[in-house]
């Protein structure tokens, strides 16, 4: 449980319905259920009632409203009486959504500087919507998000409102990661997520991204929330490991450099997958980038078209 979990929690309750309140946060329906059940779970309590016409607080929740209210107001607050100091020398402040590709052009970015008198560099991880806010709220001047294709438009529409500038970067298919080893590889069947439904699925803490987790293809919709066996981490060396070292899959793009080296996992294209995702650059309108920043940009733009044009 986070902030913005509990700003989310408000909106629920404020517009008495998860799907309208998903709609105003620019996030899928089947995310902030998650997310709130996983809510009501820390709690140990049921926040909401659910009906037909929506949802009603509990007694609990209400009470639990009123708390995320003063917890919000003394967020707000800090933000408002913090400020930010500039370092000295070279800065490079990034944040990005968990995939490893971008990692790389941030260490490749910090080993060619690494001799320079002065530096500040700082790299923050979450998801998409927490590298929205480290952006807009100045945390960091440069993000590196993801996003399913089918919510462009409702995401572009959110960056506008924001004053943030989105770059396109490539638009990939999603894969199945799994190890070398894995039982299915080694029996010559198909590596498929029907064939994989009676396997381990490791996944991060709390993201719900459709891409990943709720997979439409021709003829099938996979919603990997609902797997018997799943595995919850929060860092992907843990979630590479894990698969490396087991029969247990996952669900990312194309593999990274040192995804072979390693781990020894391959990355499997999904059969017939209709799922796109777009990568994008976000910065704020009008934002004057280090040095270090417009390298990271060059980078990174350069390694994901590479990576879109390998067959």
């Amino acid at each position: 449980m986070d902030i913005k979990h509990l700003e989310f929690f408000c909106a629920v309750a404020r517009y008495g319905s998860i799907n309208r309140a998903a709609q105003e946060l620019y996030i899928s329906q089947p995310h902030l259920s998650h997310i709130i059940r996983d809510m009501e779970t820390d709690a140990g309590v049921p926040l909401f009632q659910r009906t037909k016409q929506g949802v009603t607080l509990t007694a609990e929740g209400q009470a639990f409203l009123e708390h995320s209210k003063v917890i919000l107001k003394e967020m707000e607050s800090l933000k408002q009486v913090s400020c930010r100091t500039e370092p000295e020398g070279d800065c490079m402040r990034l944040s990005m959504t968990k995939f490893t590709h971008t990692m790389e052009s941030f260490n490749e970015v910090c080993t060619r500087r690494q001799r320079l008198p002065k530096f500040t560099y700082f790299l923050n991880e979450g998801t998409t919507l927490d590298v929205v806010s480290d952006v807009e709220e100045c945390i960091c001047d440069v993000g590196c998000i993801h996003f399913a294709s089918h919510e462009a438009e409702r995401f572009h529409k959110l960056l506008s409102e924001k004053g943030l500038e989105l770059t396109p970067l490539v638009t990939m298919a999603p894969h199945i990661v799994v190890s070398k080893n894995h039982e299915l590889l080694r029996r010559n069947i198909p590596v498929t997520l029907k064939n994989l439904r009676d396997y381990g699925f490791v996944r991060y803490i709390g993201q719900y991204e459709d891409f990943i987790y709720n997979i439409s293809t021709e003829d099938h919709q996979t919603d990997l929330n609902n797997s018997s066996r799943i595995i919850y981490v929060y860092g992907r060396a843990a979630l590479m490991h894990l698969i490396s070292e087991s029969d247990f899959y996952t669900i990312g793009i194309q593999g990274f450099s040192t995804q072979d080296s390693l781990y020894q996992c391959v990355s499997i294209p999904i059969q017939n997958c209709k799922e796109r995702l777009e990568f994008g650059l976000i910065t704020r309108k009008g934002a004057i980038l280090s040095d270090s920043e417009q390298e990271f940009i060059r980078n990174v733009t350069t390694r994901y078209r590479a990576l879109q044009k390998t067959p």
